[in-house]
């Protein structure tokens, strides 16, 4: 699918484009509960064998054959429709309606300054948000990593920071660089239960205000991590990475930058409601942190999508 249809899908897309949240919530309440995995099949039929609600499940069945994900089948079953989410596009709308979810839920309590629940997530939530990270990231990877070398085109060893569903370790492995994918140790387990083990790519697990690996490397990318934190982290974490990279080394940090796109605008409201602090920041932003944090040569180019940034700089 192209760029603009994953946008379409995922919580990501532009203003006006969005899939309808509708069938989105739809289709993540009925993958749950079994439906979909259960077809064909009668709504009784399926609620008895999975223990529902029978009118519940009629209704479901009925509202999702209107997008072509169910159709009946003329005897009073169901089967799976001709517009069923296929495997890659499933993991993005899940995805997208936790996200839905949550700005449903937590909107309120952010404008009146309650600070978002922080704990730990479930190892359910985690997979799925790697399943749909995983399938966005594998479309973007390249032109990334193609963005990232051409500033060091000879570099043989790379850190992937906070990379934990693997598309750009994967990317800068396929180009000879030895990469060390780092991310905090529940996405790691994550990951490992998936089976990723590829020669070139070593995992390492750790909060990156606790523990690095050992560097030099000559290049560092830290993709989706910035807008998660304020200022001060932000500062702290650029210059705890800086003593790393090798004297030519590249920092590389692909964001959405605040002010360049509607869409880096409604991404910082997943932020609002993800952590306290976290936000979308502008090209001033970073370009006075790197400066503080000991960098030059700072660098800000698009990336495939117009709504993603690349800020490059070194140390």
């Amino acid at each position: 699918m192209s760029p603009s249809g994953w946008d379409r899908l995922s919580f990501l897309a532009p203003a006006g484009s969005v899939h309808d949240w509708r069938m989105v919530l739809l289709y993540d309440a009925a993958v749950d509960a079994g439906l979909l995995d259960g077809l064909p099949s009668t709504a009784p039929a399926l609620a008895a064998r999975l223990d529902l609600d029978a009118h519940a499940v009629r209704v479901v069945l009925d509202a999702l054959a209107a997008w072509g994900v169910v159709e009946p089948d003329g005897d009073g079953g169901y089967r799976t429709g001709a517009h069923a989410p296929g495997p890659e596009a499933a993991p993005v709308l899940r995805h997208h309606a936790r996200i839905l979810r949550s700005w449903s839920a937590q909107l309120d309590d952010r404008l009146h300054g309650v600070p978002p629940d922080e704990g730990p997530p479930d190892a359910g939530r985690v997979e799925r948000m790697l399943a749909s990270l995983t399938v966005l990231a594998r479309e973007a990877a390249p032109g990334t990593i193609d963005a990232c070398l051409s500033s060091v085109p000879g570099a043989r060893r790379g850190l992937d920071l906070g990379g934990g569903h693997g598309e750009y370790a994967l990317e800068l492995a396929r180009r000879g660089v030895y990469t060390v994918m780092q991310d905090r140790p529940e996405v790691v387990e994550a990951v490992r239960r998936r089976g990723f083990d590829v020669a070139g790519i070593e995992l390492f697990a750790g909060d990156f205000f606790e523990v690095l690996p050992e560097g030099p490397f000559d290049l560092v990318l830290c993709s989706g991590v910035t807008h998660t934190y304020d200022r001060e982290r932000n500062l702290e974490l650029l210059r705890r990475i800086r003593p790393l990279l090798s004297p030519a080394g590249v920092l590389a940090l692909r964001t959405l930058l605040r002010g360049s796109h509607p869409v880096a605008a409604i991404f910082a409201v997943n932020m609002l409601v993800a952590a306290r602090g976290a936000d979308t920041h502008d090209e001033g932003d970073y370009r006075r942190w790197l400066a503080e944090a000991g960098y030059g040569d700072v660098e800000v180019r698009v990336l495939g999508r117009a709504s993603e940034h690349l800020v490059r700089a070194r140390p």
